[in-house]
């Protein structure tokens, strides 16, 4: 529910088709399908290389584990079932 002049933001991707009712989108409302976050790349990317730089944005710390591409298919099981929070893979591993 949104009141008006109020502001829906999806937070995440549907991979099925969801019917909408048009009528919910009358009155003074904004709805908000953000792209990465609305992520303003020559703005924020800058500013994240800083922060990791200076050891304030942690993210190697995030990842679980590393495969090689010849390992694609063992990635795509352990991210299925949830063994790692970050698996990263690593082009010339």
């Amino acid at each position: 529910m949104v009141r008006n002049g109020g502001t829906a933001i999806a937070v995440s991707g549907v991979e099925q088709v969801v019917s909408v009712d048009l009528t919910l989108f009358e009155w003074d409302k904004r709805y908000i399908n953000p792209l990465y976050g609305q992520c303003r790349p020559f703005v924020d990317f800058p500013k994240l290389l800083s922060l990791y730089s200076r050891g304030q944005l942690k993210l190697d710390e995030m990842v679980t584990r590393t495969y090689p591409l010849s390992q694609l298919s063992d990635a795509f099981a352990d991210m299925r079932s949830g063994i790692n929070a970050k698996g990263v893979l690593i082009p010339n591993g």
